[in-house]
């Protein structure tokens, strides 16, 4: 498999409500085996002003040495990510796994009960409305699973197909690129082989021609 050049793309993880860096441990391993410089970014998810988390990914990513750099966020980062791309200069791509960028039917049951004050709380926002008109400045694909194993269920009845958490319909939307739907969970997603096959094989398609909108 062609490597990519570590010192000309890098690839930022970005992490979604309640989790951790780590837990993209399999995906940072396999990307820096594929050849890309990879980076994790670490944030309050909901404790601190989603703009405020915006602003610090922006900063980490402008900051990155490469000339490219891609972004894949799960879930909540996605969201995160996207409202920070207009700031970023960097060219690449964007990757989302299981990302409710239509809004979250779980985060919304969770505002109407008034429980988002110690469960999502600045993040509450954000999850229940989703991406209104998204600007998009760079090729993006959304991988998302169809096992419903997840704590989402437990809180209200999902659409089907979903993945324990965030339903297939709430991560469609014709602004997206490539939308790939996987036997996997929510969670499980930050372990599936096949999710990453796919990522990598968007990211490949990648050209340096692509950076003409940044420059």
């Amino acid at each position: 498999m062609k490597k990519q050049n570590k010192q000309q793309q890098a690839i930022v993880l970005v992490h979604g409500l309640w989790l951790k860096t780590w837990l993209f441990f399999d995906w940072k391993r396999y990307m820096e085996e594929q050849g890309y410089q990879v980076y994790t970014f670490g944030y309050s998810t909901s404790s601190r002003p989603f703009e405020h988390n915006a602003n610090q990914l922006v900063a980490f990513v402008n900051s990155r040495p490469e000339e490219d750099v891609h972004i894949i966020a799960h879930s909540m980062g996605s969201l995160l990510s996207i409202t920070a791309l207009p700031r970023i200069r960097k060219p690449g791509r964007l990757v989302m796994l299981g990302s409710p960028v239509n809004g979250s039917s779980v985060a919304a049951l969770i505002k109407r009960l008034k429980w988002d004050k110690f469960l999502t709380r600045h993040a509450s926002d954000i999850l229940t409305q989703g991406l209104q008109n998204p600007k998009l400045d760079r090729a993006c694909m959304m991988i998302t699973g169809d096992s419903p194993m997840g704590l989402g269920r437990f809180i209200t009845r999902l659409e089907k197909p979903n993945d324990g958490t965030v339903s297939v319909k709430e991560t469609q939307a014709d602004w997206i690129d490539q939308h790939q739907v996987i036997h996997t969970s929510h969670m499980g997603i930050l372990k599936n082989r096949q999710a990453q096959q796919l990522a990598l094989n968007f990211l490949l398609e990648y050209q340096p021609q692509d950076r003409t909108d940044h420059e």
